[in-house]
Formats: structure tokens, C-alpha cells, sequence
């Protein structure tokens, strides 16, 4: 295939804008169409960005006109949508996680095994955000000596549906949010050895309803000897992390929240003012994850480990779905 790699997104939310966005700089791809339950969301959502609607995600996948599609509808869907695309001979970009359960991951793997030459790509944006992979150069390189402890606070925004709530479809702040820094975590430092959570419904009316947690705290022991500490909250009221690695022979610290590439301050103006920042995750992170699946498309790229596959995705699952148990069992679970 020699491009340009035509693109349909299945999903018009929020984070189907963010692709979208994303798409603006992403050379050889291009979105052409998208889909979603909601037809009156569909249209709003192409004639934003200038795309074709199909009827149906199934409509969209059966579709001679498309090379990939991106995922990006609510968790529950993910398992089953990704499996019908690679059914239909599409490349696939998924949003996290990869599934609600680690047999249904198990049966994302085996559709995935058997088309290898499709690509299967999962959204973990923080593997492309600055400057995360030059800390994990740091580490391979020995700079930082030997890793010995992570602290993180990791800010999502409040859910704008009440799926994210629900443990079944969305999976509340460790599964829907946290399993990002699940993936990062696993990429810096390698596997578990066991996990403690805490945490509960302190705020958010939706928590409260399905008894699931707007902010937790979880602690991971490697089997590296790395201890990571996260917090994950819903309730800040912006997003972002902090991010800190100790080490025995320096250790390195990111701030987006306060702190970005470069920083602007606006006058008071009607409508806004304050100081601005040109956000490293959306204007990097996004952007780096689909430029990297359109070149792996295109046979660009064969770097095996620069984005987040199948099995890291379950990886990453993994984690969180131990990291709600414990907070669930108040209990330490090894993994």
C-alpha cells in the first residue's frame, strides 16, 4: 500500500474530536467517514471535519474505501468492535482499554493472532507524549542508576457519560482513566508483583450511583523492585499528570499540570484569560500515535515496541482490573 491510508472512526464523542484533531497533522492518513448509534451526533460530528456517514459501524467496516479504523466508542464496546474490524480486514486503532475483562482480551489476542499482517494498535497516547520516551531512555541507559520508586497524580476530566460510572460498561477512574498510566508504568518498569488500592465515591453523583471510585490511590511493587504510587482522581477539575522517578543515581520529574513546553499570558479578556499552555498530550500524544499506526500501515515503521500492542494492552488491563479488586476486597493482590 502506498497511501495516503483512508481512515474511518467509529464513535462521534469526545474522544472521537481529539483523534479528529489529531488527523489535522498526521501525514499520509486522512479521515473520510464515521458512524455512530447516534445519527444526529454523526452528522454534527462530519460536518466538523468534513466526513462521509455511514449508517452503521457495521456499515463502516464492510466499506471497500476503508483502510483502518479508530475505535472510539465506550469500553464496553471495545472487545467486540475490534474483533468485527478485524473480521472485516481492517486495520485497527482502539482506544483503552482493550476489554472489560481479561477473557475477552484473551479473545481479542486469538482474532488478532490469526491476521498478522493486520495492524492492531491500542491508545495508549502517553508513549508519543515528551517527554516520556526520552525518561525511558534515561532508564534503559542507566542515568537514573537504578529505579526505586514513582509517584504519579494523574488528573481526568469528569465523565461526560454515565457509562464511565458504570463497572460493567465504563469501569470508573481505575479501569477508564489510571489504566493509562497502567501501560506506562508496565513499559518503564516490567511486571507486578502485587498491588494495594484505596480510594472511593467522594464527589461525582455518578460514582455514588454504581458505587465505583472518582479518586483512588494505587501502589504497585515491580518485580523489578520498583514501587509505583498513583493517584488517579476525577474531581480536580482539569486534566494532566505529575510524574516523579527516583533512582539511586538521579531521578527526573514532569509537571503538565503547571508546567508545559512554553506558557502565554493573556490579558483579561471576555471569554478567557490567564496563562496558556500548548498541551504536550493533546498536541503531541494524539497526533504521535496515529502518525505511528497510518506508518505502520504503511509499512513505515517496525518499531515492535514504541506503541502499545495486543498483549500490552491486556497487560495493561490486567493491572487495573487487580488494582479495583483490591480497592474492592481491601486486600493486597498478587499477581
Amino acid at each position: 500500500m502506498t497511501g495516503p491510508v483512508r481512515i474511518g472512526i467509529i464513535g462521534a464523542g469526545r474522544i472521537a474530536r481529539t483523534h479528529a484533531a489529531a488527523y489535522k497533522s498526521v501525514g499520509r492518513g486522512v479521515l473520510t467517514a464515521c458512524s455512530d448509534v447516534n445519527l444526529q451526533a454523526a452528522q454534527n460530528f462530519a460536518d466538523e471535519n468534513g466526513l462521509a456517514v455511514l449508517a452503521s459501524a457495521d456499515a463502516l467496516l464492510a466499506s471497500p474505501d476503508i483502510d483502518g479504523v479508530i475505535i472510539a466508542t465506550p469500553n464496553g464496546l471495545h472487545a467486540e468492535q475490534t474483533i468485527a474490524a478485524l473480521r472485516a480486514g481492517k486495520h485497527v486503532f482502539c482506544q483503552k482499554p482493550i476489554a472489560m475483562t481479561i477473557p475477552e482480551a484473551n479473545d481479542v489476542i486469538a482474532e488478532s493472532e490469526q491476521r498478522p499482517q493486520q495492524i492492531l494498535q491500542y491508545g495508549f497516547m502517553l508513549r508519543f507524549t515528551p517527554p516520556l520516551g526520552a525518561i525511558r531512555e534515561r532508564l534503559k541507559n542507566g542515568s537514573l542508576g537504578d529505579p526505586i520508586v514513582s509517584r504519579s497524580a494523574i488528573f481526568g476530566w469528569e465523565p461526560s457519560a454515565r457509562w464511565f460510572y458504570d463497572p460493567k460498561e465504563g469501569g470508573g477512574v481505575i479501569l477508564d482513566t489510571m489504566v493509562h498510566f497502567a501501560d506506562l508504568i508496565l513499559w518503564l518498569f516490567g511486571p507486578v508483583d502485587y498491588i494495594h488500592a484505596d480510594g472511593g465515591a467522594y464527589v461525582l453523583e455518578g460514582a455514588k450511583e454504581f458505587r465505583s471510585a472518582d479518586n483512588a490511590v494505587v501502589t504497585v511493587k515491580h518485580k523489578s523492585g520498583v514501587i509505583s504510587h498513583q493517584y488517579v482522581t476525577w474531581t480536580a477539575g482539569h486534566g494532566n499528570f505529575t510524574f516523579e522517578i527516583y533512582g539511586s543515581r538521579g531521578e527526573v520529574a514532569v509537571d503538565l499540570v503547571r508546567s508545559q513546553a512554553s506558557a502565554a499570558f493573556m490579558k483579561p479578556v471576555v471569554g478567557g484569560c490567564g496563562w496558556e499552555f500548548p498541551d504536550l498530550v493533546w498536541r503531541y500524544g494524539y497526533g504521535g500515535e496515529q502518525q505511528h499506526f497510518v506508518d505502520r500501515i504503511l509499512g513505515l515503521s517496525n518499531d515492535p515496541d514504541a506503541a502499545a500492542d495486543v498483549y500490552a494492552a491486556r497487560n495493561a488491563l490486567a493491572l487495573v482490573l487487580d488494582a479495583q479488586r483490591a480497592l474492592d476486597e481491601k486486600e493486597i493482590v498478587r499477581c
